[in-house]
This record gives structure tokens, sequence and C-alpha cells, in this order.
């Protein structure tokens, strides 16, 4: 397959080209957009790798000319940049790119990733193709049902006509367009009578084809026989969706039967392919589906990186002081040891008959009462289990921070369990206590809430984004409250916060991917759209409330489920 790449930094031009060769590619190089357009025009390529930046025409201005001119030619355009910058990458992909990689470049993943642009390219030329085998396998049913003189009429499941050919319109002297939609009962009930209506739902019912004959008149009012065949048409699921209703004049002895077996034999045709390709869109979505959720991983390990520092300094305040109770638990331990070796020597001096006489024993039980002033005793076994409490404390605090980040930074099992709403938000809040505790108050009001059947991680992670977004959006002091409750058969999560406020004309794209209105390596502009498509992926929604200057409410409300109420259920009848 041939390959463009186009790029003005001659060394990885070549580097990368000579690479693609040898994986099998047909490289065409380009240093610029003018000659890179001049290749594509000239070539087939199917395949390109353009620079985002060049002289003259541009990356993104070539990319957009390359769809403006495609000419039913699918390209898989691959962006190559030195820097990521979500603006350019935005106007990189409104403008038609599938991909980008980033300099300095690894070979084998632009291998992957062309291999990927393989697959897009082949899939669109099937998918061309099928559409060119569908629109000849329609005009090639239409001409040769146009061409019988038998009367040809296609109903759908309410008996209204879908398709009617020539002789059945210029015979009741209709306009095709008028007749589409028009109920066939109603139409002509000479044909269409009690009988065919039978016949015709019979067909419906079981998919087998009907023959039988209707008497009736022509204009003159003369008697003919009509010869009547009704055919099922199925559709992708094998629901028999359609019939073919014709009608033949035997009176002049002209069959067309073998016609319309055959057109019925490629409408089947076609469906099968239709069928084949709804197969590949399936997998398609599957894969889409296994993307949203590395992209889902990905957003969390990026919060993670950004709480990083925050969470180094939770941890650093337990060890602080552990470690300095640790220092002073050692010196009381120096301490008492000392005085366990004066304690011994005079047990041991006392044992000895004669070793030390009674003024001597007075004086060395006078030296171990002054140590014990100068230690402070006293003090010391009072100040030992406050020592040990508070290291306890600090070690459990310390563990509690790991054990959060290691369950939220765990990726997502993609299976439902029931979970505390409240404990989720208790272990987010842990998390990501260090962004909220220097600039507002928390305040948090739980309601009652059963267990809830949900995804507790992607939750995890809603709650993060907003309560990061609220903490962010204060400026220096204020506050932030969230409320949980039951209502209406849904539990509701509202986080609010009395920040700088959402202005009305950015109200209705905070929820679409990219959008951000952060400086520039301050956010990725996925946050709330991850956010809204969670929640939309446990049935729920998320609503805003925000007036600039006074803060914003974002309400979550996720209905439950009947399987969510029996855990609670069955522990009140317990």
């Amino acid at each position: 397959m041939k390959l463009l790449i186009a790029d003005d930094d001659r060394i990885s031009l070549k580097m990368l080209g000579r690479a693609l060769e040898q994986k099998g590619y047909e490289v065409i190089s380009a240093e610029d957009g003018e000659a890179a357009y001049q290749m594509y025009q000239a070539e087939e390529i199917h395949l390109a790798i353009l620079d985002l930046e060049m002289p003259g025409r541009d990356g993104i201005a070539l990319c957009r000319q390359i769809r403006e001119v495609s000419g039913g030619r699918y390209c898989y355009i691959m962006m190559m940049t030195a820097k990521i910058d979500f603006g350019y990458l935005k106007e990189a992909f409104e403008a038609g790119a599938d991909d980008y990689i980033c300099k300095p470049f690894n070979l084998e993943e632009i291998a992957m990733r062309l291999k990927t642009g393989e697959r897009i390219v082949n899939f669109e030329a099937g998918h061309v193709k099928m559409s060119t085998v569908l629109r000849e396998s329609r005009n090639k049913f239409k001409a040769v049902f146009d061409s019988l003189s038998d009367e040809i009429v296609v109903l759908d499941g309410n008996l209204s006509i879908t398709f009617a050919n020539k002789a059945f319109i210029d015979n009741r002297g209709l306009e095709y367009v008028s007749a589409m939609g028009m109920s066939f009962p109603d139409l002509d009930r000479n044909l269409f009578n009690e009988e065919s209506q039978t016949a015709v739902q019979a067909v419906f019912s079981d998919g087998k084809p009907r023959n039988f004959l209707v008497q009736t008149t022509d204009a003159a009012g003369e008697a003919v026989v009509k010869d009547i065949t009704c055919l099922p048409v199925s559709d992708s699921s094998d629901h028999f969706s359609q019939v073919v209703f014709t009608s033949k004049d035997i009176t002049e002895k002209r069959k067309k039967t073998d016609s319309i077996r055959r057109l019925n034999d490629d409408l089947n045709s076609a469906m099968a392919q239709v069928q084949s390709q709804n197969k590949m869109l399936e997998d398609t979505l599957s894969q889409l589906k296994k993307n949203q959720s590395h992209l889902l991983q990905s957003e969390k390990m990026a919060s993670i990186g950004q709480l990083a520092a925050g969470v180094a300094h939770e941890i650093n305040n337990p060890t602080g002081y552990v470690s300095s109770n640790l220092k002073t638990l050692k010196s009381y331990i120096d301490d008492l040891l000392s005085l366990m070796d004066r304690y011994r020597k005079i047990t041991d001096d006392l044992q000895s008959d004669g070793l030390l006489n009674s003024g001597g024993r007075l004086e060395a039980f006078s030296e171990i009462i002054e140590a014990e002033k100068e230690m402070d005793i006293e003090y010391l076994m009072e100040d030992l289990p406050g020592l040990i409490r508070e290291s306890r404390e600090g070690i459990d605090r310390i563990k509690k921070i790991v054990s959060d980040l290691k369950d939220f930074a765990h990726p997502e099992d993609d299976e439902q369990k029931f979970a505390d709403i409240n404990a989720c938000i208790d272990s987010t809040l842990n998390i990501v206590w260090s962004e909220i505790k220097y600039k507002a108050k928390l305040e948090k009001r739980y309601g009652n809430i059963p267990p809830l059947l949900c995804y507790p991680r992607q939750l995890n992670q809603a709650f993060m984004n907003l309560l990061v977004n609220a903490a962010q959006a204060i400026p220096e002091q204020g506050r932030i409250d969230i409320h949980t409750e039951v209502s209406a058969g849904k539990v509701r999560i509202v986080i609010s916060d009395n920040g700088c406020g959402i202005p009305p004309e950015n109200a209705t794209k905070i929820f679409d991917p990219f959008f951000t209105t952060k400086p520039v390596g301050k956010g990725t502009g996925l946050g709330l759209h991850l956010v809204y498509n969670i929640v939309s992926k446990h049935n729920g929604t998320i609503s805003v409330e925000s007036t600039v200057g006074k803060g914003t409410s974002f309400s979550i409300e996720i209905p439950i489920a009947v399987e969510s109420r029996e855990p609670q259920q069955a522990e009140a009848a317990g």
C-alpha cells in the first residue's frame, strides 16, 4: 500500500521512510505541503503521515484539502507533531485527521497505528463497494420490474406501498411519488380483496410464499383472471418486513416468474451482504467500547498525576510526626534502660552478702531517686502511651490514603457490584483532600442511601473530577457542599461550591470532549465529558446550575434498580 510522508525535517523524513519501507510500504516522500498535495493527486495513496507544521501549506491545510478532493477514495491521515497542543490537535481532527503521533516517534508504534489505518481503509473500501452493490441491485430491481407487464407492488406490515413498478402505476393513472405510502386495500379493493389480504398477512406471519387466483375486471369491464404471487422479504434479523405482491394477467399467457425469482435472489444476496456489514459495525462498536475503557483509565492516571504532590504531602504529615515520636520514644527508652541498669546493679549488690554496707545501699538508692527526678519519670510514663497512640493513628492514616489511592487507580473490571455511595465519596475525599483543605470548608450531609448496584470505581472517578473542579473554581477561600439523598426511586448526589461560576456561553459546552477553559497544560477537557459518560452508563442524568461570581452546583441522579433494594430489604427482614 502506498504511503505519503510529508515532513520538512529531511533527516526525520529519510529515517521514517526507510523504516516503513522495510515494513513493506511503498513510501512517497515530500518536504513541503505543496509537493505532498501534488503527489497525492498523481498517485493512488491511501495512507499519509503529515507533519503538523511545515512551510507554506501546513499539515492541517493539507489534510483539509485532501479531504475536499478525495473523490470517493479514502486516505487514512496521521498527523505528526513535536509538541502536544490540544488547540492544534483539535483543529487537525476537525480538518479530517484520523490519528496523531508525537516526535520523537517510536517506529513500532507508528507501524501498529498504520496497521489500524490499513484496516480502516479496507473497511471504507468495502463500504463503498457495498454501497455500489446495493445501488446496482436497486437499479436492476427497478429496471427489470418496470420492463414487466405484470403489476408488481411491495407492501410493508401496514399494507402501505413501498415500491410499485411502471405497469402498476400506469394502469391506475398515478405518479410514482404520490403512490408511495398509499394503502393498497384503499387503492384497489378489486385486486386486493379479502383473499389477497389474508394471503399477505399469512406471508408476514410464516414467511411462506402464497400463490392464488383473483377474478376481477379491467377498465373496459371485461373479466380477467389475475395470477397472484406473494413473496416474503426478510431484513437483517430474519424478520419478514415486506411482501412482494405480483399480479399477472394470465389471459395473455405471459409469465415472468423466473425474473421475479432471480430478483428475489439478488435481494436476499444484498441483504446477506448488509448483514455482513452490520457484523463489521458491531465489531467496530466493540472496539470503540474498549477504547473508551482505556480512555477512562488514562484519565484516572492523569488525575492521580495531578494529585500526586498533594497526596505526598498528606502522607508526609503523619510520617513526620511518626518519625518525631519515634525519636522521642528512643530517648525515653534510653533513659529507662539506664535506670534499669542501676536497678540491676543494686539488686546484684543486695544479693552479695557483705559486698555493700547499709550506708552504701542508701547512697545507691539516693542516686536512683535523683536519676528518676532528672528523667522526669512521671512525665515519661504519662507521655509514652500518647506517643504510641499518635504513631498508630499516623500509620493508619497512611494505610488509608494508600489503600484508597490503590483502589482508585485499579483498572475497572466492568462488572457491577453493590456499593455504599456515601463510602465511595469519603474514599474519594481521602484522595483529593489535599486539593480541598487549604481552599474550602467542606460540608457533608449524607442521607440514608441503600446499597446501589453500580460501577464503584467509575463513580469514584466522576466524584473526583467534580470535587477537583469545585476546588479549582474557588479563588482563595470558600465552601464545598456534598449532599446525598434518595428521591423518587433515585439516588441523588449534589456537589456545590461558591466559586467563580460558569459563564452562560460555556454552560452548554462543558460536557463536550476536549472543551476546557483552563490554560494549556492544566486540563485535558475530558473531565466533565467522562463524568457525563459514566453517569449515562448508569442510566442516570447530570445537570448543572451556575451563577457567575456565586458558584456552581452539579446534581447527579441514578435510578435504584430493583436488585439494589434487595440487600437492604433482606437485612430489615432479618
